[in-house]
């Protein structure tokens, strides 16, 4: 706590997550029912909690020189503050939304809301902040910056399959208190991929077949080239080909020689990993 020189304002510094403020700026008399002036830090640009013993007045009341500190503190911001005589409010409306429908790990994914601000608009852009809540824990994402119109979009790229909670925040500025947190969950699913198959219409025992194809996936790259797995069934039965190793550019060639006549079925297909789908594949030459 902190009694500017003057005797009109008190401070009260705090530690506290989210749009709940870890500052309180208000008259010193109790009979002054004017609400609080509130600072909520959050994050690498302004520290998370008021530093113990972090705050000073000016001799003449019209400046509190405020240090915040990270949650390990061993890193340290000065905010200069002069209280005004007005704070407006701030609401997030509408909730949030996302798109693409469908999210899927390793694709862009924007999340977008609307802030409305009571009372003049800031001088500076205002920006709001957001993190991701997955299995891996809680990851920041920076700041989006609000359109004259009160909108944002966040961008992201999922990483992990299951909920992602998104959460974004407004931490207020000298005229503007800040905004209840909002939250949006988004249900992260697998990338899809594909096979696509190419065969002539006959084939000689002989001469045997080649068959040509594409393997695609989208999302994250793999951490290593597909291995495909090619059955052949023919009027003697089913049995497991040889693998194939798809190329750097999704290519692959399988050959064989057919061990009887009539029809002959190829099924080629992969079994899928964390990110992606598994994708099977039929061709009857």
């Amino acid at each position: 706590m902190a009694f500017s020189g003057d005797g009109r304002y008190l401070a009260r510094g705090a530690s506290a997550t989210g749009s709940t403020p870890d500052l309180l700026l208000q008259p010193a008399d109790p009979a002054d029912t004017s609400a609080p002036l509130e600072f909520a830090f959050e994050g690498s640009l302004d520290g998370d909690r008021v530093a113990p013993r972090g705050m000073e007045w000016s001799a003449d009341g019209s400046r509190l020189f405020a240090v915040t500190t990270n949650a390990a503190g061993n890193q340290f911001w000065l905010h200069i503050i002069q209280p005004p005589a007005v704070q407006y409010d701030t609401r997030f409306t509408g909730g949030l939304t996302h798109s693409p429908g469908t999210a899927v790990a390793g694709e862009p994914l924007a999340v977008r809301g609307k802030l409305e601000l009571d009372g003049p608009a800031p001088a500076e852009p205002v920006k709001v902040t957001a993190t991701r809540t997955d299995a891996s824990g809680t990851h920041e994402l920076g700041t989006a910056t609000v359109k004259q119109d009160g909108t944002f979009t966040v961008l992201d790229e999922p990483g992990l399959v299951g909920e992602a909670t998104y959460t974004v925040s407004y931490l207020g500025d000298l005229t503007h208190r800040p905004a209840t947190d909002v939250t949006h969950t988004v249900t992260v699913g697998k990338a899809p991929t594909s096979i696509a198959l190419t065969a002539p219409e006959e084939a000689s025992m002989s001469g045997g077949i080649e068959i040509t194809g594409t393997f695609a996936a989208q999302g994250r790259a793999l951490a290593e080239r597909a291995v495909l797995k090619v059955v052949r069934e023919d009027r003697l039965g089913t049995g497991t080909l040889s693998s194939v190793t798809v190329a750097a550019d999704g290519t692959f060639t399988i050959n064989d020689v057919p061990r009887t006549r009539r029809e002959v079925t190829y099924t080629v297909s992969w079994p899928g990993d964390d990110l992606h789908e598994g994708s099977p594949s039929g061709l009857r030459p």
